[in-house]
């Protein structure tokens, strides 16, 4: 494998997860159990339900606890946090795997399909005004219940805000040999046909549609995510 060639005698053992919009750092609960014992498994949270955020996102929506890794980190995001990773992180990472992630989440005129910024506009406004009803309504897309805690409307509300704005496609073309991503064939936040353009710079072995639903692939598909991860250790 081309991967194993590039990093022989170069394994990586310490992760660092970030979650996506609408979820919290236990998002990772059911994949870590999947992990060597013997890994480094560091959760940052945005800070959605009244955790304090991350210091490493702390300077964009904010996520917590500080980033403690050096460069020699496997980067691991779902959904926001992969953006995070490509547009907006700190520190240093040896090695990037999406899952159901992207380097841009609303479309342009040179980059589509994608979701149009006035549906994240609709979305920002009823958050506002029934944060209840919409978090319930994205939990039911994305398969997976959202936190049964009371949410920062406001940190979701720049959560949005950072999926409108932010942009790491140049991130995803200097490193594409660093990156990899999982996607879901069926996703109803983001469609197989979205993903599929959105890493297209990436060795087609780096990318691929899992025969698994839904937008939340460390619940849903925790041992498949397990084995790539394994795999960007090598």
């Amino acid at each position: 494998m081309e991967l194993a060639q590039k990093h022989a005698g170069l394994p990586v053992t310490h992760v660092v997860l970030v979650h996506g919009w609408g979820y919290d750092a236990r998002l990772w609960d059911a994949l870590c159990p999947h992990l060597p014992d013997d890994w480094t498994l560091e959760r940052l949270d945005f800070g959605f339900y009244g955790e304090p955020p991350s210091g490493a996102l702390a300077q964009s929506i904010a996520v917590s606890p500080a980033p403690t890794w050096g460069k020699s980190v496997i980067a691991v995001g779902h959904s926001l946090g992969a953006l995070w990773w490509l547009s907006q992180a700190p520190g240093a990472w040896s090695r990037l795997l999406c899952l159901n992630g992207f380097p841009r989440f609303c479309q342009q005129a040179d980059y589509t399909p994608a979701v149009p910024a006035r549906s994240l506009a609709r979305m920002r406004q009823r958050l506002r005004e029934q944060p209840a009803q919409v978090l319930a309504e994205f939990a039911r897309r994305v398969g997976v219940a959202t936190p049964e805690r009371a949410p920062d409307v406001r940190r979701l509300d720049a959560g949005l805000a950072a999926l409108e704005e932010w942009d790491g496609r140049t991130t995803l073309q200097e490193r594409a040999g660093d990156v990899f991503a999982l996607y879901s064939a069926d996703d109803a936040i983001v469609p197989a046909a979205m993903s599929a353009m959105a890493f297209a710079a990436l060795p087609p072995a780096q990318h691929a549609a899992g025969a698994v639903a839904g937008h939340a692939l460390p619940v849903s598909a925790p041992a498949l995510c397990a084995q790539w991860l394994q795999r960007l250790a090598t």
